[in-house]
Order: C-alpha cells, then structure tokens, then sequence
C-alpha cells in the first residue's frame, strides 16, 4: 500500500460507509466535541468516538476509534468548541488503511483470488467497447448531418429523411445500450499478470457520466471480486448481459454490427471492433474507488 493520499475519481460512498461501519462496529450520532476549563479541583474528561452521517454527500463530522481525553485544572474559566470532519474520499483513505493492515487486500495472483474478496490493482481503463464506439459514430454522424446542405430536390428531401430516420434508430440504440444504472469498464491489469479485467460501476457515483476523466488512463482499482474466470475456463463475462440485446444470438447480433465494422479510413471513420464478450483469463470486479 504505497498511495497513502487516493484522489477518487469514482468512489461508492455507499459501500465506503457500510465496510466501515462493519470495521468500527457502528457508528454514534455526530455531535459537538467541547472542551473547558473551569474553577475546581482536577478532574478527567472523556469522549469516545463518533461518526455523523447527515450530509452523506459532503462533508462529515466524524471522530473514528479510540478516546479523546481532556484533564481540566484550576484557572480562569474559558470553553472551547470543535468539530471533526471527513470527505468521503477521506473515510475511504482510512477504510483502505484499516483492510491493508488487516491483510484483507489481496494485490497479486489476482487470478487465484475468490469471490467476495477485497483486491487492488492497476488498470488501463476503457469504456465497454460497443457503448464506446457506437456513441462515437453516433455523434459523427449526427455532427455530419447537421453540416449538410438544405435539400431543395426531391431525392435530396427523401435522402435527408432517410439520414434522419437512421440517426435516430441510433440513438435509441445507444441509449438501449445504457440503459439501467450500471455501466461496464474494461481493465487491462498493468504488471506481470496478463489478464482483464471488467468493472461494473454505478452511475449514481461518477463525477463525469460520460466517463471522460477515466476512460483511457491508467488507475488504481480497489473493489470485491464477483467473478473469476482461470486460463481454462470456457466461461466468458458478457457485455450486453444487461441490456435485451442479451437475448438476441450471435449470428443476428454480428449482422447488427457488421456494418459498423466495415468502415474504414477512407469514409473518415477507424475500423473499431465491437467486442461483446471477455473471454478468460478475466475476473469481474464491483468498484469501491477508482483512484489515483
């Protein structure tokens, strides 16, 4: 564990509250911690831990393990009032502290890990590779259309109609693909395993919906395995598991997307493949943090 300070990019608050909760054994009300100083003989004060959870969201009042002590003495009376508090992505730095020192992370052989278990590792990340590429041809050809010439013929005016029609049987399709509150990220492991990795997020909990801040680079991945799929495993993680095209076979779900596969640079397009399914080696990974 050598990222002591996480900056999330994604972070499961949810999960975050529940697996500390769990470590701390609940938490107290948030309330004012207060200490003074007052005329009278010695005395010891004590207040124990607290975590308020009234703005999930935001910031939090918080005081996690352990006492705070204060000894009073005589003196002129004075009071002082203070309150902790915590990010979300803080409680997450001090829940990642709490499993590492546990030994509950497993950071290696990720292949042999089981389901339910805590992991850690690097990723390369991209989106799911049809929702990726059909958001890009979406978007260039309605950005196309919109550039073209006002139709004045009759073949013209059918042909507009038709282009529109298409663009927006597409975009039902995209939004078909994204539907639920779900989404799919594809991890390529960084380091000596060669293997994939697949993560399924909750869009509640992303900073950018359009995953523009993610997509592409290079994070650390803390989360719980649901999924492993060894080297000899026939088994494979599906993509469009939940959307309805799941149910469609996959003779009709290449000729869906044959035509998209056939562009190629010279009508301004790259020949991108739509990937539907990661074969193994593979594991699939609920997201507590993805972090830098």
């Amino acid at each position: 564990m050598k990222n002591f300070h996480p900056i999330s990019f994604y972070l499961n608050q949810k999960f975050v509250f529940d697996i500390l909760a769990i470590l701390e054994d609940g938490f107290s009300e948030m309330q004012n911690l207060k200490t003074s100083n007052t005329i009278e003989n010695e005395k010891e004060r004590g207040v124990s831990g607290e975590i308020g959870l009234s703005n999930a969201f935001a910031f939090l009042g918080v005081s996690i393990s352990g006492q705070r002590k204060k000894n009073t003495k005589e003196g002129d009376v004075s009071e002082s009032e203070f309150k902790k508090v915590h990010t979300p992505n803080s409680l997450f730095a001090k829940m990642r502290e709490i499993l590492f020192k546990k030994k509950l992370v497993r950071t290696h052989d990720l292949i042999n890990a089981r389901p339910g278990e805590f992991v850690e590792f690097k990723a390369t990340l991209r989106k799911n590779p049809i929702i990726g590429n059909l958001e890009s041809y979406f978007s260039l050809f309605k950005f196309g259309i919109m550039f073209q010439d006002k139709p004045t013929t009759k073949e013209q005016k059918e042909q507009h109609t038709a282009n529109k029609k298409m663009i927006e049987q597409f975009e039902s399709l995209v939004q078909e693909l994204k539907q639920g509150a779900n989404i799919d990220l594809i991890g390529e492991i960084v380091g000596k395993e060669n293997i994939n990795s697949v993560l399924t997020i909750d869009n509640n909990f992303l900073n950018d919906p359009s995953l523009s801040d993610i997509a592409d680079g290079e994070f650390t991945v803390f989360g719980k395995i649901i999924k492993v799929l060894p080297e000899s495993s026939n088994d494979k993680i599906n993509l469009l598991r939940k959307t309805s095209l799941s149910k469609l076979n996959e003779a009709l779900l290449n000729q869906m997307f044959s035509g998209f596969q056939n562009f190629n640079e010279d009508d301004g397009l790259t020949n991108s493949e739509f990937i539907k399914e990661i074969e193994s080696p593979a594991i699939q990974v609920i997201p507590i943090s993805i972090f830098t």
